[in-house]
């Protein structure tokens, strides 16, 4: 597997270890590779942008990827590429 863009230090919160049941390795995987989940159009056209410049990158996965409304796991490389936190996101 090859990461279109560096990571940096990796950081999950406890409650998306919590609520995934496991340390989401696999979700950090997809996101190096350009496989952002559930974004929006406007975060999909940043993303593309922002992996050739430096700058924010997220992908966001659901929780349980078999129930539409599960609560989503957000995976963010920070600007400048020298970290990226996994959390659990606030209800909506």
């Amino acid at each position: 597997m090859m990461s279109y863009f560096l990571l940096g230090d990796i950081t999950i919160n406890d409650a998306a270890k919590k609520a995934l049941g496991r340390t989401p390795l696999d979700l950090v995987a997809r996101h190096a590779i350009h496989d952002h989940g559930i974004v929006t159009p406007d975060e999909i056209r940043a993303n593309v942008v922002n992996s050739l410049e430096g700058g924010e990158i997220v992908s966001r996965y659901r929780v349980d990827p078999t129930q539409p409304k599960s609560r989503t796991i957000l995976v963010k490389t920070h600007e400048g590429w020298g970290r990226t936190t996994v959390t659990l996101e606030k209800k909506s």
